[in-house]
């Protein structure tokens, strides 16, 4: 059996997880939200143009007071000015879409090799003058004790052990017990979101020894609706997001679509709605958009 992974494998193990328990990750952020009113999971799938989709989105509603929560897991950090451009743009786009308080944090999974001092945001002065200071929160998960989630039984962070700090053992010890745990576990998903994991930080010649397919093949993921209708949900998906903002975002600029407009944006391939998403602000009336769209 091959026990190699997709490309979008993790980003998908990501998105799992917060459905299994998106106050679980909340509150990994932020422990006070377990006192929260309400936590309830945003659209995520802002058509943000050249850039993936968010990790986590949530509407929280702690004190009396309402925000929005913007988490971004990152295990492949290359430069601090590429995340923070990154976050800033999440940011004006989530606030473009919602007036409430933001408070993004970035959550580092693996422990850069290049860059030894990590910045979570950016001060702009221009002639003396404060024009901007803007920051997010940083977790450095590989600082984080990966026994200390045990103790506090946080299922949800299970599988992200793999990437927390492990003194007094191997790498193949540090990636056995990681399995194990997962194992006797009656959610079987866990098992494999936990391998899922493994595979970002290891090669499998480390881990696959200690894979036990029975326990594997227990999940539902495992299965062929994970590997093809999961990705063909996904793709669905994010069409329907673009059609979606590219009716507001006309809607905002020239007021209620025609139907003929309106019903034809569907139809269109993911490819097309990218170039009349990415010129959105340049159209000067719909005629130019019309072009588009015969």
């Amino acid at each position: 059996m091959s026990y190699e992974t997709r490309p979008q494998a993790y980003d998908e193990a990501i998105k799992i997880l917060e459905k299994k328990d998106h106050r679980g990750i909340a509150e990994f952020i932020l422990p006070s939200v377990k006192e929260a009113e309400e936590v309830a999971l945003e659209h995520t799938k802002l058509s943000v143009p050249d850039m993936r989709e968010m990790d986590y989105l949530a509407k929280i509603k702690l004190n009396q007071e309402n925000f929005i929560l913007h988490i971004e897991f990152e295990s492949a950090y290359r430069s601090n000015i590429e995340m923070q451009k990154r976050m800033l743009r999440y940011y004006t786009y989530i606030k473009w879409h919602n007036d409430l308080p933001i408070y993004q944090v970035l959550v580092l999974l693996k422990k850069p090799d290049n860059v030894k001092r990590i910045k979570n945001g950016i001060n702009s002065r221009v002639q003396g003058l404060d024009v901007m200071r803007y920051r997010y929160g940083l977790i450095k998960t590989y600082d984080i004790d990966k026994y200390d989630v045990l103790a506090q039984k946080q299922v949800v962070l299970y599988p992200l052990r793999v990437f927390m700090k492990y003194d007094g053992e191997s790498e193949e010890e540090h990636i056995q017990e990681c399995l194990m745990v997962t194992e006797g576990l009656e959610d079987k998903d866990y098992y494999f979101l936990t391998l899922e994991c493994i595979k970002r930080l290891y090669q499998k010649g480390k881990y696959e020894k200690f894979v036990k397919e029975e326990i594997l093949m227990q999940s539902a993921l495992y299965k062929d609706p994970y590997e093809k209708g999961l990705g063909e949900g996904i793709e669905k998906g994010r069409k329907e997001e673009k059609v979606g903002t590219i009716i507001r975002f006309l809607t905002k600029r020239f007021g209620p679509l025609p139907l003929e407009v309106k019903n034809r944006f569907p139809e269109l391939d993911l490819t097309t709605l990218d170039v009349i998403l990415d010129r959105v602000y340049e159209y000067k009336d719909l005629d130019e958009v019309k072009k588009y769209i015969q």
